[in-house]
């Protein structure tokens, strides 16, 4: 009973904390920019819903923190937590309500951004800029496997692209280039259409023809080339779904090229959610189960100073990871372990 009432308290100042946060957000966001919006009272709305829903990336975490200090000040106040103890309920019991809520908002955080929840900003740049978000992506130029391709226009949307120019190359010498006035992505491979193959064959004498050129209607290329995920990683200002990034990952690193930023956007999914739970058993640790013993305003001050200046701390190296200034591992990782040791560490002391 006493562990169901103290989960209530928690996750009610909990949500009113993070709706109060990120509609807060979402309204200094519109300050600035209210006149520049669309003339409908619709996409206003949408662009504060999607601005609000961005901004728990840097709400939620500390919010849940904030929760379990205001929870556990009223329960201190009320001396509701002086009453549990004495009746037996142990510290790591209470203690547990806390992490187990924390954890469970933040799992369902993380996995809300392996769908498209996670590309609600990029709904929310596109209504500001009064265009669809299925705008095309143009002039990519990248190495895939043994090939550089060139891409005119790219629809990410709808898996589709206009002008592709393939430059096929063995050992360093170019063999063939493919033209395409346009394709689509289905079956894990492009349907390239309108296509001009020019062979350049090795050549081993005077009279031999060095170009061949002909015409295809169509021609399968490109397996395993997804438009939705090249177009973010050429695109250095979106963001990723925890599984877009993890599929880019895979096939940056089959390409043998750079994965450090899709890396940061993998593990930071993951990691910042955790700072919740993992905090609030360090905090934990230093409140007095009385109000007799510790002046509550001071306390409560401290504890969310300590809150603010860890989390800047920690979405500062992610923010520096995602940059390529730090390697994600350092920046994530590292810090993630040493809180969770010390988290550990903290609820044995308790126990």
């Amino acid at each position: 009973m006493l562990e169901r009432y103290v989960l209530t308290l928690y996750l009610k100042y909990s949500f009113l904390i993070i709706f109060s946060l990120a509609a807060f957000f979402s309204v200094i966001d519109m300050i600035g920019i209210i006149a520049k919006l669309p003339d409908s009272a619709n996409l206003v709305f949408l662009y504060a819903l999607f601005r609000g829903a961005k901004s728990l990336e840097v709400v939620l975490p500390i919010s849940l923190i904030f929760g379990a200090i205001v929870a556990k000040i009223h329960l201190i106040r009320a001396n509701e937590l002086t009453a549990a103890y004495s009746l037996g309920a142990s510290r790591l019991g209470v203690l547990k309500m806390f992490v187990l809520g924390s954890l469970a908002v933040s799992c369902a955080y993380v996995a809300l951004q392996a769908t498209d929840f996670a590309y609600l900003d990029d709904r929310a740049y596109a209504i500001y800029k009064n265009r669809s978000p299925s705008s095309a992506t143009k002039d990519l130029f990248f190495k895939y496997d043994n090939s550089f391709v060139y891409i005119s226009e790219l629809f990410p949307l709808s898996n589709s692209a206009k002008g592709i120019d393939i430059l096929e190359v063995e050992s360093g010498d170019l063999t063939r280039l493919i033209h395409a006035e346009n394709g689509f992505f289905e079956n894990g491979a492009w349907t390239l259409k309108g296509v001009t193959v020019t062979t350049k064959p090795a050549i081993s004498g005077i009279q031999q023809q060095a170009l061949e050129r002909r015409s295809y209607g169509g021609m399968l290329a490109l397996k395993g080339f997804r438009p939705d995920i090249m177009d973010r990683i050429y695109e250095t200002k979106s963001s990723y779904s925890l599984i877009d990034s993890y599929n880019a990952w895979a096939i940056l690193s089959g390409q043998k090229i750079g994965t450090d930023r899709i890396r940061a956007f993998f593990y930071s999914t993951i990691v910042l959610p955790l700072f919740a739970p993992l905090f609030t058993v360090i905090i934990f640790v230093f409140v007095p189960i009385s109000p007799r013993l510790f002046n509550v305003a001071v306390f409560s001050s401290f504890a969310m100073l300590f809150t603010l200046v860890g989390w800047g701390v920690l979405f500062t190296l992610s923010r520096m990871a995602r940059s390529g200034a730090v390697q994600p591992e350092l920046a994530l990782l590292v810090p993630f372990i040493i809180m969770f040791a010390i988290a550990l560490y903290m609820a044995k002391k308790i126990a």
